[in-house]
C-alpha cells in the first residue's frame, strides 16, 4: 500500500513505434506501454495501483527509460539497466521474472516459461501473467510465442503487427 507521500512521475513520448506511456515511482519504472488515443486509462491504472500517491506529470523522471527504448528501437541496445517497481501478484512477478531471461532475438514459448517454473500445465497460467506484463518491451512480453510457432497474446495498440516488427527489429540486429 501506498502512503499520501508517495508520487507517480508519468509522461508520453513519441517513439518510432508508435505513442508510449511512462510512469515510475522513486523505487523504479512500473509501467511501461504503447499508448491508444485514451490517456485516462493509463492514469487510471496508475490511481488504482497507487491510491494513495500524487499522480504527477514528468518528463525528466523517465528520460532515462526513454532514452534506453530509443537506443533499443534503434537497434543501439539489447540489454536494459532500469530499475524496476513491479506491481502484480507473487506468480506474475515470477513471470515477468523469467521474462527478462529471454536474450535480446530469442523467443520462448509459453510452454518454455511455465517448464522453467517447474509445471508444463502452467503455460495458459503463464499467458494470463504475460498479458498482465505492465512494463512492455523492457521486459520483453513480445518475445513469448505459442507452441505452434503462431504469434500470440499482445494486447498493446498495433497487436500482433507491433509485436512482429518488434521481434524483426531485434532480427535485424542480432
Amino acid at each position: 500500500m501506498t502512503n499520501s507521500k508517495d508520487k507517480v512521475y508519468y509522461s508520453t513520448h513519441d517513439t518510432v513505434f508508435g505513442k508510449m506511456f511512462l510512469a515510475s515511482t522513486d523505487i523504479g519504472l512500473c509501467t511501461v506501454s504503447f499508448l491508444d488515443k485514451d490517456l485516462n486509462k493509463h492514469i487510471n491504472w496508475l490511481k488504482k495501483h497507487f491510491s494513495q500517491a500524487s499522480i504527477i506529470e514528468d518528463t525528466e523522471r523517465n528520460m532515462e527509460a526513454l532514452n534506453q527504448l530509443q537506443q533499443y528501437f534503434s537497434g543501439k541496445r539489447k540489454v536494459f539497466d532500469l530499475k524496476l517497481h513491479l506491481l502484480g501478484t507473487e506468480f506474475q512477478r515470477k513471470v515477468w521474472n523469467i521474462l527478462t531471461e529471454i536474450e535480446f532475438g530469442e523467443i520462448w514459448t509459453y510452454k518454455d516459461i511455465a517448464i522453467r517454473l517447474g509445471d508444463v500445465k502452467k503455460s495458459r497460467a503463464v499467458g494470463g501473467a504475460v498479458g498482465k506484463n505492465p512494463i512492455g518491451v523492457i521486459i520483453p512480453c513480445h518475445r513469448v510465442i505459442g507452441s505452434n510457432g503462431k504469434l500470440t497474446g499482445f494486447s498493446a495498440p498495433g497487436g500482433i503487427q507491433l509485436k512482429k516488427r518488434l521481434l524483426e527489429l531485434e532480427q535485424e540486429h542480432v
